[in-house]
């Protein structure tokens, strides 16, 4: 179970970047914050790799596994983004979160032959229906922004994926930078058109470091270790703790009201995870290459 935990830990620290982000000046906007996030983030991951004599290019380059990592790390993110910007974010969030356990299980189901079983589907149910609770009653629903949401809740199951191949032969700190790296060089030219916002203060330097070097870099490493062990889908489900955790601070740190939906949605996203991790094949199993 230590592996679900370090899932569970790496979802802890993605789900305080809305509270981080809010605590930061007000500045700092969502495309400087995401850009700056990767790109410290993935220096943070090539850093640690090259300490531990683990770099990515020491290792052989599979082009397919590594693009597929590279476009979910950068896509993922950018698309998410522009989505709630057209439909909400509460709508955006939860076609988000909605799309990336299915999207893990059809992966696991296509590669690996592993069926989703019975406590899987009826934890991930559960855990979605405390999402839509968690996302708020939003009625503002557009069509693009729901498919680029969509396109956005494949991202992390791609980098997951793209991350189990590489860790066939190597260590699951160096296929995680493989994966944030690439992601990073893409948003690199975003990061720095966004350079005066993201550093233009102390304030905004130490946001966006707190967001690359904790939620992403640290986040990373554990959710790598987690997916050295347990089935991409499985994975994918417990980090749908992250938005009980936002839902979390927000109530306890940012003061925003708590009401029952908010308590019943992170009980649901709770229960869900714990009868998900039932799921007696949490092998990644034999990935073909």
């Amino acid at each position: 179970m230590w592996s679900v935990a370090a899932v569970a830990l790496a979802a802890v620290l993605a789900g305080t970047m809305g509270t981080a982000a809010q605590l930061g000046p007000g500045d700092l906007g969502p495309t400087a914050a995401a850009s700056w996030r990767s790109v410290l983030g993935g220096f943070g991951l090539l850093a640690a790799s090259m300490l531990r004599r683990q770099a990515p290019w020491r290792y052989r380059f599979p082009v397919r596994w590594v693009a597929l990592g590279w476009l979910g790390a950068a896509v993922g993110p950018l698309a998410f983004f522009v989505a709630a910007d057209r439909t909400g974010v509460a709508v955006a969030t939860l076609v988000a979160l909605g799309t990336a356990p299915l999207a893990a299980g059809l992966l696991d189901w296509m590669t690996a032959g592993q069926r989703p079983n019975r406590h899987w589907l009826i934890g991930v149910t559960t855990a979605l229906a405390g999402v839509a609770l968690l996302s708020g009653g939003a009625i503002q629903v557009v069509g693009s922004g729901v498919v680029l949401a969509a396109l956005a809740g494949c991202g992390v199951p791609c980098q997951g994926f793209a991350a189990q191949k590489l860790m066939m032969d190597r260590p699951p700190l160096t296929a995680m930078a493989t994966v944030v790296g690439g992601g990073m060089v893409l948003l690199l030219p975003t990061a720095l058109m966004e350079a005066g916002n993201a550093l233009g203060s102390a304030v905004s330097m130490a946001t966006v470091a707190y967001l690359g070097l904790v939620t992403l870099a640290l986040g990373h490493v554990l959710f790598g270790l987690g997916l050295k062990r347990l089935s991409l889908r499985m994975a994918v489900v417990v980090g749908l703790l992250e938005p009980a955790v936002a839902a979390t601070l927000a109530m306890t740190v940012l003061a925003e009201p708590v009401t029952t939906a908010l308590l019943t949605g992170i009980c649901l996203v709770i229960a869900g995870i714990t009868v998900a991790a039932m799921d007696a094949s949490t092998n990644p199993g034999n990935l073909s290459r």
